[in-house]
């Protein structure tokens, strides 16, 4: 049976959530930050955070773009997956801009 035009968007969708997420999760450990961190920058509780890493809720495109700002990783990179781009993250720049708001952060 060929899949409808809808199934397949909805498999590329959850593929680039499974990408982000682990991105997120990888990032988030080369960075050194806590769930609570993440999510203080971001304007969620751990909980909130977990159940995102956990696929139960789905990143907005607000997540995904604030997360990406605190890495100083641009989002469509994140999205992509995992790759080189990890090695870009630079642990002192992610703790300077935990103290400002992502409205506030320099690109």
């Amino acid at each position: 049976m060929d899949k409808t035009a809808k199934q397949l968007a909805l498999e590329a969708v959850t593929e680039l959530e499974l990408r982000f997420i682990e991105a997120v999760e990888h990032g988030r450990l080369r960075a050194e930050l806590t769930y609570e961190q993440l999510g203080s920058y971001i304007g969620l509780s751990k909980s909130q955070i977990s159940k995102r890493q956990d696929g139960l809720i789905k990143y907005t495109v607000r997540d995904m773009y604030y997360i990406s700002q605190l890495f100083g990783i641009d989002p469509l990179v994140m999205a992509a997956g995992l790759g080189a781009w990890l090695n870009d993250i630079d642990t002192t720049q992610v703790l300077r801009r935990l103290d400002l708001t992502p409205t506030q952060t320099p690109k």
